[in-house]
């Protein structure tokens, strides 16, 4: 069923593999084209010097030439070499009081300075920007065709985060493109590596202020619903996460007691960066996917409207959360019924628990009735526990009273706000497409459901989230210790 809905949705990231090609090729060409010629710039200020060719010293004829020499707006040297032959040479301007130096490398006509920097890297700073933007392309048509098929799951939160991430590198690039701070291939590579430290620092103060109204909303859900393990979970969560802040900016400093190599050290501290940089989108998406499964509201009517269940009072009746999720499905198929949709069939679904004098089910069903809703119109399940149960046995439900297999009939399903996430995952793995809608229910709750979809993720996409997070520390890595450091 999941393959009917999403069926080639991934398919359209093979699309990157000729981009990436063409991108190569497009820069080597560029790169090949002005290669023998290299803009070296000065660190130290030469104001007010009267800068010629002369004033640049090599230390070895025939490798380079001086074609031109210049000052920037700060007074810094600009010397442009041409390649002459193979071979080193230092090349120095300046007084002993403001000397620069620079160490070129020239070999099949093209000039390297220190083995890493080099004519026409821009072309890769600007490929690097198309193909972020192609990737966010990619992953937003993604959820869009996500949320149009209802699909809200872990697969739009997985893509979600992917989003979040491609944006912020690539505003960071266009903000270094537009501003023209970046002077050297080594000094892109440099600040690529060290994106996901900017990304973790500025989201420092609103994840900081989510922490704190986590635990706000956990003492009223303490308040009001009592104290229980679940409902500590957003105070848990906020000492975690202040946890895992405090090491972080104490993480290369613990790591200098453990390791002489600076390489290691920056290793280790990138690996932390980019996990607590990754956690941070997919948390973030979860928090967004959850909210726009909650705002959902079908546009057709239903062939099956499933109630999930959540607890009785002592008489038997509905508590108001239920009821509301009763009251819900029944606004809706009046709604649909007067714009001349058919009558849904509804699908309470609990079993009984050991305080409770009746099902879930039958206790909802009873309700219906008194609502003015005929009885034959009702089937039930009352054997289900767990959210999971709900709708695998709902599953079983709809196709025995169908006769059919469930892709053949349209199903709905109603729950409070902050659960209609969990239904649509639940119906996902019981094979069903089906959309569900949620009624109100208090601010409280959100934070707690929140954080269980977070850790629902994590448990069920490990290893996917696993196998991303090793590729964007590989690329990480790679780019610091192969593309910097030659």
């Amino acid at each position: 069923m999941e393959g009917s809905v999403n069926k080639g949705i991934w398919r359209r990231f093979w699309i990157l593999l000729p981009v990436l090609v063409v991108l190569i090729i497009a820069s080597r060409v560029y790169i090949r084209s002005v290669i023998d010629t290299y803009e070296a710039r000065g660190i130290l200020p030469h104001v007010g010097q009267a800068l010629s060719s002369s004033d640049v010293t090599l230390s070895e004829p025939g490798v380079v030439e001086v074609v031109s020499v210049s000052q920037d707006e700060a007074g810094r040297m600009r010397v442009i070499f041409h390649a002459v032959g193979d071979g080193e040479v230092e090349a120095s301007a300046g007084t002993p009081d403001a000397l620069d130096v620079w160490v070129l490398h020239v070999q099949n006509n093209a000039i390297f300075e220190g083995g890493v920097n080099f004519s026409g890297w821009e072309a890769i700073h600007v490929s690097t920007c198309i193909f972020f933007v192609v990737l966010i392309v990619l992953f937003a048509s993604v959820l869009v065709q996500l949320w149009r098929n209802a699909w809200y799951g872990y697969e739009m939160v997985a893509s979600g985060g992917a989003l979040l991430f491609c944006l912020f590198q690539f505003a960071l690039l266009t903000f270094f493109f537009v501003r023209g701070s970046l002077l050297t291939f080594s000094h892109l590579a440099l600040e690529l590596t060290d994106a996901v430290q900017y990304f973790a620092m500025l989201t420092l103060i609103p994840v900081a202020l989510v922490a704190f109204l986590v635990s706000l909303s956990n003492i009223s859900l303490i308040r009001h619903e009592g104290l229980r393990p679940v409902n500590l979970l957003g105070i848990a969560a906020s000492v975690f996460l202040a946890a895992v802040c405090l090491l972080w900016y104490n993480f290369t400093s613990i790591l200098v007691g453990f390791f002489e190599s600076f390489d290691v050290i920056r290793i280790l501290d990138s690996l932390f960066a980019v996990g607590l940089a990754y956690g941070e989108c997919l948390f973030l998406s979860t928090i967004a996917c959850a909210w726009l499964a909650s705002r959902h509201v079908p546009q057709h009517g239903v062939d099956y409207l499933v109630i999930l269940g959540c607890g009785l009072r002592a008489d038997g009746t509905p508590c108001p959360l239920l009821a509301g999720r009763v009251d819900k499905a029944r606004e809706f198929d009046e709604s649909r019924m007067a714009v001349g949709d058919a009558p849904a069939t509804f699908v309470p679904s609990g079993g009984q628990g050991p305080d409770e004098v009746m099902s879930e089910a039958q206790s909802m069903r009873n309700y219906l009735v008194e609502k003015g809703v005929a009885p034959e119109r009702i089937v039930l399940e009352d054997r289900s526990e767990t959210t999971r149960q709900n709708m695998a046995f709902s599953r079983e439900v709809i196709e025995r009273h169908a006769e059919c297999d469930v892709g053949e009939v349209r199903v709905g399903f109603s729950t409070t706000n902050y659960h209609v996430f969990r239904g649509y995952v639940c119906a996902h793995d019981a094979g069903m497409v089906a959309e569900g809608m949620g009624s109100k229910t208090k601010a409280y709750f959100w934070p707690n459901a929140f954080l269980r979809e977070f850790i629902g993720l994590l448990a069920a996409q490990w290893r996917t989230i696993l196998q991303t997070f090793v590729v964007l520390a590989a690329s990480y890595i790679l780019a610091e210790y192969v593309l910097l450091l030659g």
